[in-house]
């Protein structure tokens, strides 16, 4: 059966630890392991690939020099 972790986990990282995407990879690779799947308050199943694509649209992070900063405005409280 494949872990499902919630999206908040990978965000608060970066929010203690800004990171480059891959950085962001190895983190999750490490801590979840290759096969996790992501889950949002409204959405579940993602991939990794496809929870780096929902943080870019929906404006989770920013993205400056390549390091991924968390956009706080963004980001629901709970």
């Amino acid at each position: 059966m494949q872990q499902q972790v919630h999206a908040h986990k990978v965000l608060n990282q970066i929010k203690v630890q800004p990171m480059t995407e891959a950085k962001i990879r190895e983190f999750v690779t490490t801590e979840f392991g290759p096969q996790v799947q992501f889950h949002t308050c409204k959405l579940s199943g993602m991939s990794l690939d496809d929870l780096l694509i929902f943080f870019r649209q929906q404006r989770k992070v920013v993205i400056e020099n390549d390091i991924w900063y968390i956009n706080d405005k963004a980001i629901c409280q709970h």
